[in-house]
């Protein structure tokens, strides 16, 4: 795969950067000291086997003198050997070993298989391979990919590495999917910037440890171009209608481009629309008589003006959140209507550039990179008891179970510190329902916004609009001249506005819609759609932690590749989910998911959009201890399966 990249230019200033710092301890020992020190104390063990470094425990439970020799060792080592390497993937019991040693103890095999590749050791971790001869593929084969963001990316990376034709429909001007959308102010990553990348991608230069929307779409543009989807992408084109065409075996697709309606066709489509496609607009009364603007962050126009205004902010979710203190710091007036108080939390180095030690750290620590990113993801194996309800414990007068009140109770002396104390915030601000019940906000200086003299708070529930504001249940008219929209998106029309059209032409929606909502197989698959695959389906997104979901994509790409391997290897022409495995595996969905937090009275189920609210059950997220939900990802159960 060609690289269109200029590399020289991305690494510019770099070889005098190290060789400067190479000669000065003291800016070593600054890099070491504002590094990840598991991520510190893993690469040095990887490079010198130390068994001291061996033998003492993650940093969290490191005594001051401890850290100090993990530091020390570091600085001493790399004043000698720092440089630009990359290390070999240990022997796979060597790095069982090793992986144990990072998480402070040991790991079974399904929670070490879900793991092993989380290092990136790998040239393409997680993606399928052919096993054997590669079979000679039809002379007109191709793969549909639908959209060019995270997930459309990662199917287009696994078709070239299976050197298996595919073309890439776009409905936007460049790559990127929702991050060419989403363009208002602050938008940014929430989980570190080096999680939210793909594993096949080595130390990209992130000038933020939280990403800027620009910097994503800069990364997805690059990763585009670099492993050869951008050339096979028809950008401003639209999917409007795929049928499949089952005395063919293939899919018929209707697309609109720049120069009209125009039709190709497929033998699999695998759609990257992802779940946050379709914006939720509002539609409050008497909405067309307001005299000013209204706009939807989806929508943000870039001549937008806020100085000297009074803008309204509809929404306290992670958008609403980003975005009020740049408003506040511009506009004369700013009015927060919040309908449900979010639990938002705090995250440690959120706003801060790259500091230039660790960025030479990365470049010149070989294994630094791959341990701390694992390291990065570590943590969150832990989560899964957070979501889930502790019968003994609520019994004991307990909320949820120890650690989600433990949670609870930070959050709260949070939104205290956050406010100076002000009771009147504090007590519109501390949600009634657990943490973990809904998608976490990451804060960006929101509790302090509203604390400033032109921000107001205000959760009376909007009545209607009028010429000149908005009007609240209690009466009062609140003056405005721009209302800014942060109602989120419908996650429930997944693949919308495309019409699916399957086998005797049932209509994908249409039967989602006379049944109980979107359904999936592994949120991949739908009886009588063979060779469609969905990434980021209903019930897709793991309720707890394990990876962030670029990770996810290369495991679903990768299923949906090795059965379409299979299905070429047995000469055959289509697969597809038979209806029983499809049923019961929802069934077990449904089960498995009344043990979350999500679905109980203290998970606020009511108010949560991981919930479908019409059918009363769990839509967004796929409710599995995360290894659990690799395994059924990574282990294809063929016999769920139909080809032919």
């Amino acid at each position: 795969m060609k690289n269109n990249f200029d590399i020289a230019k991305l690494c510019a200033g770099e070889e005098n950067l190290s060789t400067e710092a190479s000669r000065d301890p003291a800016f070593i020992r600054r890099a070491v000291e504002i590094a990840d020190l598991n991520g510190v104390r893993m690469a040095l063990y990887h490079n010198t086997r130390d068994a001291e470094l061996a033998a003492l425990p993650v940093a969290a439970k490191m005594t001051p003198e401890q850290k100090a020799i993990v530091i020390d060792k570091a600085v001493a080592w790399l004043s000698q050997n720092a440089g630009p390497r990359t290390l070999p993937e240990p022997p796979d019991a060597e790095l069982r070993m090793m992986t144990e040693m990072a998480v402070g103890g040991p790991m079974g095999d399904l929670e070490y298989k879900s793991r092993n590749d989380l290092h990136a050791f790998k040239e393409f971790p997680l993606a399928a391979r052919w096993e054997g001869e590669k079979p000679e593929l039809p002379a007109d084969f191709r793969v549909a990919i639908i959209g060019s963001g995270f997930s459309g990316l990662a199917t287009a990376v696994q078709m070239e590495l299976l050197g298996i034709p595919y073309v890439v429909i776009e409905r936007r001007g460049e790559p990127g999917g929702t991050w060419t959308i989403n363009r208002y102010p602050d938008v940014r990553v929430d989980t570190p910037s080096n999680t939210y990348e793909f594993l096949f991608e080595k130390n990209y230069k992130w000038r933020e440890h939280f990403g800027r929307g620009e910097q994503v779409r800069e990364y997805l543009t690059y990763i585009s171009k670099k492993y050869g989807a951008f050339d096979k992408t028809r950008f401003n084109t639209d999917l409007k209608r795929a049928t499949f065409d089952e005395g063919r075996g293939r899919w018929v697709l209707e697309v609109e481009g720049p120069d009209g309606t125009d039709t190709l066709e497929a033998n699999f489509v695998i759609t990257g629309t992802g779940t946050f496609a379709n914006p939720r607009f509002p539609n409050f009364e008497n909405q067309a008589a307001f005299k000013g603007t209204i706009v939807h962050p989806n929508r943000w126009p870039e001549d937008l003006d806020l100085t000297g205004k009074r803008v309204a902010v509809i929404g306290n979710g992670s958008t609403g959140v980003q975005l009020l203190s740049s408003v506040a710091a511009k506009a004369a007036h700013v009015t927060v209507f919040q309908r449900t108080p979010q639990w938002i939390a705090p995250r440690e180095k959120y706003g801060v550039p790259v500091e230039d030690e660790l960025a030479w750290l990365l470049d010149n620590f070989p294994g630094y990179w791959n341990w701390a990113r694992f390291m990065g993801f570590a943590g969150l194996f832990e989560t899964h008891n957070m979501v889930l309800t502790d019968p003994e414990w609520q019994a004991s007068g307990g909320m949820v179970n120890p650690g989600n009140d433990k949670l609870r109770a930070f959050l709260t002396d949070y939104i205290k510190t956050q406010t100076n104390g002000r009771e009147d915030l504090i007590a519109k601000l501390v949600p009634d329902y657990a943490p973990f019940s809904r998608r976490p906000v990451v804060d960006n200086g929101w509790y302090r916004a509203l604390t400033r003299d032109n921000v107001e708070l205000v959760t009376e529930g909007i009545a209607r609009l009028t010429e000149k504001g908005i009007q609240t249940a209690d009466g009062k008219v609140h003056e405005l001249d721009i209302i800014i929209t942060a109602t989120g998106f419908d996650i429930v029309k997944y693949l919308a506005p495309a019409e699916i059209i399957g086998k005797g032409g049932v209509n994908l929606h249409e039967s989602w819609e006379t049944a109980d909502g979107p359904r999936a197989y592994l949120g991949m698959m739908v009886p009588d759609f063979p060779n469609l695959f969905m990434l980021y389906g209903p019930n897709s997104q793991p309720v707890s932690g394990g990876t962030h979901v670029p990770v996810w994509y290369i495991v679903w790409a990768a299923y949906a590749a090795r059965c379409m391997m299979r299905t070429l290897q047995e000469g055959k022409t289509s697969v597809a989910v038979k209806r029983e495995s499809y049923q019961r595996y929802n069934d077990a969905l449904d089960k498995e998911a009344l043990k979350l937090v999500l679905m109980s009275a203290q998970g606020g189920m009511e108010r949560n959009y991981y919930v479908n609210q019409r059918h009363n059950r769990l839509q967004v997220n796929a409710p599995w201890y995360s290894p659990d939900f690799h395994r059924m990802c990574t282990e294809i159960e063929w016999g769920e399966l139909q080809i032919a």
